[in-house]
């Protein structure tokens, strides 16, 4: 399937990102190591996560060349100052990235208030991949969301509906074709709804900071930096929500956890026979590490997790904080 046109994509159309990372440059804070989490407040039930595959193919080419950095350089603002400090440019140019990214494996489903990603590294570093976390996973998961969802109030999750992946490109429209498949779209479907528009992020979405890492601040306490789904077989039981400290000492051998449930406020004991950690690592200082994944077999996850938490009253599961520091 192809389009008769597909538009180019140009990162610098947005020099928001940039804007930011030099107010860091000037503030003498562009260094600071920092926890972000990439956010995506769904409209139903769920979320499936979706664009890591992209995000590492960016990554791969992720340079400021001296051709964008002279672009950066004729920038200018209405007084027709330079918009961009040339102290601040040299640093991109010399600038080697060193982000740390975790994030659901593409086709897992995830729940409200569940981040698609965690990211930590120097704060200008982050700011800088604002826009390909946001072009590149929080779009892909809107649009893999949407179509997965409709398929899931049909009860339409026959895990064999995989015909063969489209062809797609590296622009918005292949992005959003690529989305749509993995989400459970056909060919007919992704025709009908590929100029249909996307919602922009709202202020509590997308990239949103955290805090700094050093912070010792009592806001720590309750920075997400994991997840751990919990199965008895391979039926899901709960999500049990941990930070730093919390997955430090919490034993992978132990069979049972005490958790608050984020929405009932009460505490649950989880029985569980094994676990699986939500966040797989994506990039390490800025290198890829995740192995990429054929369409095909992305599409038949979202359609195993459809129909294991449609007959599992997805309304009631349970997911919430860790009540103690050591699962029992």
């Amino acid at each position: 399937m192809a389009l008769t046109s597909a538009p180019v994509f140009d990162w610098l159309s947005d020099l928001n990102p940039a804007l930011k990372a030099q107010e860091s440059w000037r503030n003498g804070n562009y260094n600071e190591e920092s926890l972000f989490h990439l956010v995506y407040q769904q409209d139903g039930p769920f979320a499936i996560a979706c664009g890591t595959g992209l995000l590492v193919e960016h990554v791969r080419q992720f340079r400021f060349t001296p051709e964008m950095i002279q672009r950066m350089s004729r920038y200018s603002d209405e007084r027709g100052r330079s918009l961009f400090d040339e102290s601040y440019l040299n640093f991109l140019q010399r600038m080697r990235l060193r982000v740390r990214l975790a994030a659901a494996p593409e086709g897992m489903l995830l729940l409200p208030q569940e981040p698609l990603a965690i990211i930590r590294g120097p704060l200008a570093q982050v700011l800088l991949m604002e826009s390909a976390l946001r072009w590149l996973m929080w779009r892909s998961t809107q649009w893999a969301t949407r179509v997965a969802v409709s398929r899931w109030e049909r009860n339409d999750l026959k895990e064999e509906d995989t015909p063969s992946a489209p062809a797609v490109g590296f622009h918005p429209d292949g992005w959003k074709i690529r989305a749509e498949f993995i989400g459970g779209a056909t060919a007919d479907d992704i025709l009908e709804t590929i100029r249909e528009p996307s919602r922009p992020p709202t202020e509590t979405e997308g990239l949103i900071r955290v805090l700094p890492v050093s912070d010792q601040t009592p806001v720590r306490e309750q920075a997400l930096t994991q997840i751990r789904r919990v199965y008895k077989a391979n039926h899901a039981l709960g999500d049990i929500c941990l930070n730093d400290a919390l997955e430090e000492h919490a034993s992978v051998s132990k069979t049972s956890a005490h958790i608050q449930d984020v929405r009932t406020h009460r505490s649950k004991t989880l029985k569980f026979t094994r676990f699986q950690n939500v966040y797989q690592p994506v990039l390490a200082k800025g290198h890829p590490v995740a192995a990429l994944s054929r369409l095909g077999y992305l599409r038949q996850r979202t359609l195993k997790q459809l129909e294991a938490f449609h007959f599992g009253q997805l309304e009631a599961y349970p997911h919430g904080w860790l009540l103690s520091e050591v699962l029992e």
